[in-house]
């Protein structure tokens, strides 16, 4: 796992939306990478969560990703996930990372669109194993995404 150069922005903001850093989450199942915890905020109210995992592994590569983002039923499609996810992109590249993985599930049409938005590069569709925690959510397919930072 690449260690931290620097500690991470406590808020970086664009195109009317800011991500604050709320929390900083020690290795767990099932990443098993410490996380960065933001809140995605635009004009003083949290709309929304994103996750930043600090780690390489092929696990988190394939099927967990590096960045996961939720914005909340009532505040979604105004574009707060991609301008979020690309802020997002900014702390792994001022981190050391030379690429960000980003999955979500080929249902999961809006995500896919975020993707696009940062300029991610779909990179393959892959199937969960069945000894997967994923799979035994359910889970059965990721779409993978790479953004070269």
């Amino acid at each position: 796992m690449r260690a931290i150069g620097q500690m991470p922005p406590e808020m970086l903001s664009g195109d009317g939306v800011s991500i604050r850093l709320s929390g900083y989450l020690e290795p767990c199942a099932p990443t098993h990478v410490p996380t960065l915890r933001y809140a995605i905020e635009t004009a003083g109210q949290t709309v929304g969560e994103l996750r930043i995992r600090l780690g390489e592994s092929e696990d988190l590569k394939r099927y967990f990703g590096q960045i996961g983002y939720e914005v909340y039923p009532a505040f979604r499609r105004r574009g707060h996930a991609g301008t979020a996810c690309r802020l997002a992109l900014e702390v792994m590249r001022d981190l050391g990372y030379g690429e960000a993985w980003i999955t979500c599930n080929p249902e999961n049409l809006a995500s896919r669109r975020v993707c696009g938005r940062v300029s991610a590069e779909l990179v393959e569709t892959v199937d969960i194993p069945v000894d997967h925690v994923m799979y035994e959510h359910g889970i059965r397919q990721k779409c993978r995404y790479r953004v070269v930072l």
